[in-house]
């Protein structure tokens, strides 16, 4: 019994989070759960849809003032890689479907596949070097410019016209359904 008043305990207290700027941040700790007693009912899993609602926060903004020119370089090596072999799968299957369409009018698939590594393999050399170029442009230009401001914004008070329009459809589904179960006679 009293081991369970000890974990009642625990489990309402808060402990304190990490120290951020001037002002303490809190992590509210959840119950521990227990397990239920046989013949009880179980109580209802909580919804993932429902919103706090509260006061609306100011946006956070953030200033992205240079860039890593060798982290763009490998990723955009990579993302141009990636792309690159879409391509050649999709020059392959072409190539083999048009080879069985109309067969010695194409060039073959072999051939068409040498074609097509030899282009991409110049889109990636090229796509490499200008991405590595425009990190470093960017990085020159943000030094007099500051670099580019991004807003982001948790407000959910006012949502957006696809939301109610989502909203409404939802709401409508089911009258719709009815009314085309109805018996009777349709209108054109």
């Amino acid at each position: 019994m009293s081991r369970t008043k000890r974990s009642r305990t625990r489990s309402t207290a808060r402990k304190p989070g990490p120290r951020i700027s001037s002002r303490m941040v809190t992590s509210p700790t959840a119950p521990t759960p227990t397990a239920p007693e046989r013949g009880s009912p179980q109580p209802a899993p909580p919804r993932d849809h429902a919103f706090p609602h509260g006061p609306p926060r100011r946006p956070t903004r953030m200033r992205i003032a240079g860039t890593n020119p060798w982290s763009v370089t490998v990723m955009s090596f990579f993302f141009l890689t990636g792309l690159g072999v879409c391509v050649l799968g999709a020059a392959l299957a072409t190539s083999v479907l048009l080879d069985l369409v109309a067969p010695g009018e194409w060039p073959t698939p072999w051939e068409t596949l040498i074609i097509a590594t030899g282009v991409v393999a110049l889109e990636i050399l090229l796509g490499t070097v200008l991405a590595c170029l425009c990190g470093f442009m960017y990085n020159y230009t943000a030094r007099f410019s500051g670099g580019v401001e991004v807003a982001l914004t948790g407000d959910l008070t006012d949502p957006p016209p696809a939301a109610q329009a989502l909203r409404l459809l939802t709401r409508l589904h089911p009258r719709a359904r009815r009314t085309e179960a109805a018996p009777g006679p349709r209108r054109p």
